[in-house]
C-alpha cells in the first residue's frame, strides 16, 4: 500500500477535500487501532495505523480519507461543546458526527467497511450532526424508559418497581422455593433472558412478560448509551481544547475552509454542495468593514486628477443614436499605498491592512510599497495580498512620503497602513491618510501633521 499515492488520487478525485488533506501532516502510528484526525499546535494531523489499512482496498482508503477530512470541514471537534456531555452522551455525539459525514459518502465500493448510516436508526440523510445527536438522545431515552418499565427494578416505597402482578407472584413463589432449599444456589439458564436488563444477545425477540415485549436485541446499544457501537475511525485524538482556545481553533479551521474554496474556484472547480453555505457564512463573517468612507475621502482630496474609463452601458442611451447603447464615463484615481513592514507589526495586523485594502473603492489603481526603514518591495495591487512581506527592521515613514512627493503628478493620494510606532515626518502631505492597526498608537493628534487624516482599525476587525 502506497499511502502517499492514494492521497494523491484522493486529491484528484476530491479537489476540495484533497486541499484540506494536503494541509495536514500524515503520521503512521500504532497508538490508535484505525485512523484518526488530530492536532499538533496549529497543524492538523492525520494519524493512521498501517495494520488497519493493510487489507483495505484503494476505494476503501479513499472513503476513509474523505470521512476524516469531512470531520475537519464540519468542525466536529467543537460541535457539541455547549452541551452537557457525559460518558453516555459522549458516545452518542461520536455516532452523530459519523452519521453526518457518512450521509455524504458513497459506500457502494466499501465492502470491507461497516459504516454507521442514518438508516440504521431510522433517520433521514443529511440532517446535521446536532440534529442526529438530538434524535439519538431521544431514541436512547425512550429505549431506556421502555427497558426500565419492562424489567425488574429496585423496590420503591416497599413495592417491586415495574414488575407486573404475575411476575410478583412468580418471584414470591420462587422465594418460597428457595426458602425450602430448592434451587438455593443455582439459576435456571432458561430464566436468564427474562432477568437480563439489556436484553438477550441473540437476534430473536425476548420472551414476553404478560403481553409486554422486552427491549429488542438489535437495539441493545440504545439501552447502554451506544457505548458498544463500533466505528471504523478513532475520535480520541480530536483537538484538546485545554491547549487551544475555541476561538483559535475556529479561526484556523475557517481559514483552511476558505483557502481551499479559493484554490478550487481558481481552477474552475466547485466547492462541495454540503459546504457551500458554510463557506459563504465564513466569508461574510471575515469580510472586513471599511474603517473609512473611501469614496468620500478620495473626492475630498483627489481634485480633478483622474484618468477616464469609458464603458458601454445599456442604462445610458446614446445621445447621437437613439436606442443605441451609450457610453458610461468613470473616473479612476491612482493611489500610493504604503504598508509598514517593520518588526513591530504583527501578522494579524498585516491581515487587517490587506483586509482594508480590499475594501477600497474599485475606481482606483493601487501601487503598494512595503517599507520598514526603507522601501523593500513594491508592486501593483491586483486584489490579492502579497504572499511574502519584505522587511522586519526598524521603522521610518519618510521613504514612501518622499516617493509620493517625487511623483505628485502620478499619485493622487497616499494611504499609509502602520501601527504608528515612529515619528511622523514634518513634510507629510495633506493628501495622506494614516490607517492605524488595532494595536497601534491611538494618539490622534500625532498624525494630523499638515492637515493629514487618520482612521483607526477597531480591535475586532479581521481580514
Amino acid at each position: 500500500m502506497d499511502f502517499e499515492k492514494i492521497c494523491m488520487i484522493f486529491t484528484m478525485q476530491e479537489p476540495y477535500y484533497g486541499i484540506l488533506l494536503s494541509s495536514m501532516n500524515k503520521i503512521e502510528t500504532k497508538r490508535i487501532p484505525t485512523i484518526a484526525v488530530g492536532q499538533t499546535g496549529n497543524v492538523f494531523v492525520l494519524f493512521y495505523n498501517p495494520d488497519f489499512l493493510e487489507n483495505k482496498s484503494t476505494d476503501e482508503i479513499l472513503i476513509l480519507l474523505k470521512h476524516e477530512t469531512m470531520h475537519l470541514a464540519f468542525n466536529h471537534f467543537m460541535l457539541f461543546d455547549d452541551l452537557d456531555i457525559n460518558e453516555t452522551t459522549h458516545a452518542i455525539s461520536n455516532i452523530a458526527a459519523d452519521l453526518e459525514v457518512n450521509s455524504y459518502i458513497d459506500f457502494s465500493k466499501a465492502t470491507g467497511l461497516n459504516p454507521l448510516l442514518p438508516s440504521k436508526y431510522g433517520l433521514a440523510k443529511e440532517l446535521g450532526g446536532r440534529d442526529y445527536f438530538k434524535h439519538l438522545l431521544n431514541i436512547n431515552q425512550q429505549r431506556q424508559q421502555k427497558a426500565r418499565a419492562n424489567m425488574p427494578n429496585m423496590p420503591c416505597n416497599g413495592g417491586l418497581g415495574g414488575q407486573s402482578q404475575n411476575s410478583q407472584k412468580n418471584n414470591q413463589q420462587q422465594n418460597n422455593n428457595n426458602s425450602n432449599g430448592n434451587n438455593s444456589s443455582e439459576t435456571d439458564p432458561d430464566d436468564s433472558t427474562q432477568n437480563n436488563q439489556n436484553g438477550s444477545s441473540n437476534g430473536k425477540q425476548n420472551q414476553q412478560n404478560n403481553g409486554v415485549n422486552q427491549i429488542q436485541p438489535e437495539n441493545e446499544e440504545l439501552s447502554n448509551g451506544f457505548k458498544d457501537v463500533e466505528s471504523f475511525d478513532d475520535h480520541s485524538l480530536w483537538p484538546d481544547k485545554d491547549n487551544i482556545s475555541k476561538e483559535q481553533l475556529q479561526d484556523i479551521i475557517d481559514d483552511m475552509l476558505v483557502f481551499a474554496a479559493d484554490e478550487v474556484e481558481k481552477s474552475c472547480g466547485k466547492v462541495p454542495g454540503e459546504l457551500q453555505g458554510k463557506i459563504n457564512l465564513i466569508r461574510d463573517k471575515k469580510r472586513p468593514r471599511p474603517v473609512a468612507d473611501w469614496k468620500r475621502y478620495f473626492r475630498r482630496y483627489l481634485g480633478n486628477e483622474f484618468s477616464e474609463l469609458i464603458r458601454k452601458s445599456k442604462k445610458r442611451e446614446s445621445r447621437r443614436f437613439p436606442d443605441a447603447v451609450g457610453n458610461r464615463h468613470r473616473r479612476k484615481s491612482h493611489i500610493l499605498v504604503a504598508i509598514d513592514t517593520s518588526g513591530s507589526v504583527s501578522m494579524p495586523e498585516y491581515r487587517e491592512f490587506f483586509g482594508q485594502i480590499r475594501t477600497l473603492t474599485k475606481d482606483a489603481d493601487f501601487h503598494v510599497v512595503e517599507c520598514d526603514a526603507k522601501i523593500q518591495h513594491e508592486y501593483e495591487f491586483k486584489g490579492h495580498a502579497n504572499e511574502m512581506l519584505h522587511g522586519g527592521g526598524g521603522t521610518s515613514f519618510q521613504p514612501p512620503i518622499d516617493l509620493f512627493l517625487k511623483d505628485r503628478r502620478k499619485y493622487d493620494a497616499l494611504v499609509y497602513f502602520t501601527d504608528g510606532e515612529a515619528s511622523i515626518p514634518s513634510n507629510t502631505p495633506k493628501d495622506t491618510l494614516w490607517v492605524i492597526s488595532s494595536k497601534g498608537d491611538k494618539d490622534r493628534a500625532k498624525y494630523r501633521v499638515n492637515g493629514a487624516s487618520v482612521v483607526f482599525i477597531p480591535k475586532k476587525e479581521t481580514a
